[in-house]
């Protein structure tokens, strides 16, 4: 097991420890070089002073006086004697007292440092804490660190900036499979559609079979082409390759191919299409409107009738597809938008489908 290194709180604070005293010591060494500079700079100066101060004459500290060791000196060299023993003795007792009081200090400021490291270090264990709780499930939480626009703050405002685009992340790729299911349930609505019928005709032939083939052949394609652009989507984050297509082309594709289950139900479209250009993915147009015109023929009563109207100005186009069947109460409405909605116990995930009742819907 690879042992824990000393905490960043511990490391601040021996490095504010050792810059103190290191400063410390700069400062004594500073102050003996000062102190000794202006008292034995200019040795006869300072005698002089003395002298002043003591009243003493110049002949007076001319006169010789008997040496501590022997022999005779003069009462001013006497003097000085004196003075660079005071001054050693003073030196020695400031650099002793500096050196004590600094070591009591440097003790203070570890402990001090401690304090101020912990407080420092405070935004960093709360980016921490929020970091180890987070799961997938949990990627709404924020630090919102608040206190001054300082380093930590915008770190801690960072971090939550990721944790947003990690939600979000995590939110497309749930759309993605919500999407990547709901868009392939319609070509496979029509595969199974195009079998039921076929097979419930005992006098179908071999054209009827043909047909069937082509239809299930050009889903299956259909379902390929979702599946890449889906692949596309995940990948890039893009809403397909936007190019001028012409919605009425789109629109009279998807009625032709809901023909037999319209014929199958005696349902009949009353169509007004008009040439609409748009800026979009062709593919993604497609399924848009298969998904409304499918809807529409699911749920209407049998033996009515499917509007189908296509207009289209310098502005936009809209498309829009009613039938005829039960209303929508309008307080209902808002939750059709909602993915894989179902109204009442009559809808199952067997019928598939998004939508029933009385359809209106406006691109």
């Amino acid at each position: 097991m690879r042992p824990r290194s000393t905490s960043l709180r511990l490391r601040l604070t021996l490095s504010y420890g050792a810059v103190f005293f290191a400063l410390g010591c700069l400062l004594i060494a500073l102050s003996y070089v000062l102190v000794r500079q202006v008292l034995i700079s200019n040795p006869d100066e300072f005698l002089t002073h003395i002298a002043q101060r003591l009243g003493l004459s110049h002949a007076y500290l001319t006169q010789t006086i008997p040496a501590p060791g022997g022999g005779q000196q003069t009462v001013g060299a006497y003097t000085r004697h004196v003075q660079d023993a005071v001054v050693a003795h003073l030196l020695h007792g400031l650099t002793v007292v500096s050196f004590f009081a600094l070591a009591i200090a440097a003790l203070a400021s570890v402990g001090l440092g401690w304090i101020i490291a912990g407080r420092m270090l405070r935004p960093v264990h709360e980016i921490a804490t929020v970091a180890r709780r987070l799961s997938a499930t949990t990627l709404h939480e924020r630090i919102a660190l608040q206190g001054p626009r300082d380093e930590l703050r915008d770190l801690a405002d960072t971090f939550d900036a990721m944790l947003a685009r990690l939600e979000s992340a995590f939110a497309a790729q749930r759309e993605f499979v919500a999407n990547a299911s709901h868009e392939l349930r319609t070509p496979l609505a029509i595969m199974r559609t195009e079998l039921d019928v076929t097979l419930a005709d005992p006098e179908a032939d071999v054209g009827e079979l043909r047909r069937m083939a082509e239809t299930i052949r050009d889903a299956i394609g259909r379902s390929e082409d979702v599946i890449d652009k889906l692949l596309v989507l995940a990948e890039s984050e893009q809403l397909g390759e936007r190019e001028v297509v012409d919605l009425q082309t789109i629109v009279q594709g998807s009625m032709q191919r809901l023909d037999r289950a319209r014929a199958a139900k005696g349902l009949a479209f009353a169509a007004q299409v008009e040439t609409a250009p748009v800026a979009g993915d062709a593919l993604l147009l497609e399924r848009l409107v298969d998904n409304v015109l499918d809807n529409a023929v699911r749920y209407a009563p049998s033996d009515s009738a499917i509007t189908v109207t296509l207009t289209s100005d310098d502005a936009r186009a809209t498309l829009r597809v009613a039938n005829a069947g039960d209303v929508i109460d309008p307080e209902e409405v808002p939750r059709l938008f909602e993915r894989f909605y179902r109204r009442g116990t009559s809808r199952s995930r067997k019928s598939g489908g998004a939508a029933r009742g009385r359809l209106c819907s406006q691109i």
